[in-house]
């Protein structure tokens, strides 16, 4: 079954291999009926709230499957015009084609604050597309025309990285948000903090330095450094375990500034 995808310690090769193997327009129409007698069980508002829990309308995408790991979702056709952003999806994503259909690919290099256009694929029954999301990014409406195929996606996300944002004509980085829901609120609360100048903050912050995602990790440390500079500078080692390569250029440049 398609879902045995869902394990973070199957390589890329061996993804690929796998799913080559398998009959996936199969795996997914029973994944579809498992999902419809899931729903089907519950009360009609609670119905309506599951299915909506599971549906991204923006994205005409249904969530099948998921575990710890990550998910497997079909976006259903559609003729939406092209969006002006683009965005990054952090981690590993495999996209598949069912029912004998097929649909492009645009695909992007990720290069730091910039995209590089790539060739464009197309993906079918035979030929499922892996793709590395810290080094491409996809569009799945190259023509700006929607697309008459449905299609699915096995994702592997990498909580820790970021959601790159892209203006579709300059190529340009424009802006970024955190891919763990967590992270985010993480963030939103050190910045409350830091704005009603709490005195309770800098507790928070010594626990939230800690935290797995940079982004978090930095502003926890900002906090601590406003009212200790020193005692700051003893999280320096911890956030340079994180390697990664823009909170170690703000380490860098905080050193050089002192």
């Amino acid at each position: 079954m398609i879902e045995t995808l869902l394990n973070a310690d199957l390589s890329p090769t061996r993804l690929m291999t796998i799913i080559k193997t398998i009959d996936i327009t199969s795996d997914i129409n029973k994944l579809v009926s498992r999902v419809r007698e899931d729903t089907a069980r519950t009360h009609a508002v609670s119905q309506a709230a599951e299915i909506m829990k599971l549906t991204n309308i923006h994205t005409r995408t249904l969530l099948l499957h998921c575990n710890e790991s990550g998910n497997i979702s079909l976006k259903a056709p559609d003729s939406a015009p092209a969006s002006q952003l683009l965005y990054t999806v952090p981690g590993n994503s495999i996209l598949f084609a069912i029912n004998n259909q097929s649909f492009p690919v645009q695909l992007y290099a990720v290069q730091d604050n910039h995209l590089t256009l790539r060739q464009q694929i197309i993906v079918d029954a035979d030929n499922p597309l892996f793709i590395d999301g810290s080094k491409v990014l996809f569009d799945s409406n190259p023509m700006g025309t929607g697309h008459t195929a449905f299609i699915g996606s096995i994702n592997l996300p990498d909580r820790g990285a970021d959601i790159g944002v892209f203006d579709r004509t300059s190529l340009r980085k424009i802006a970024w948000f955190p891919h763990d829901d967590s992270a985010a609120r993480y963030l939103v609360s050190l910045e409350l903090l830091e704005a009603a100048q709490d005195p309770e903050a800098r507790k928070v912050a010594e626990e939230l330095v800690y935290h797995y995602h940079p982004a978090v990790a930095w502003k926890a440390f900002q906090l601590i450094q406003q009212t200790n500079p020193q005692a700051a500078l003893n999280y320096v080692p911890l956030l340079r375990k994180l390697q990664n390569s823009r909170l170690n250029h703000l380490l860098d440049q905080q050193s050089e500034a002192a």
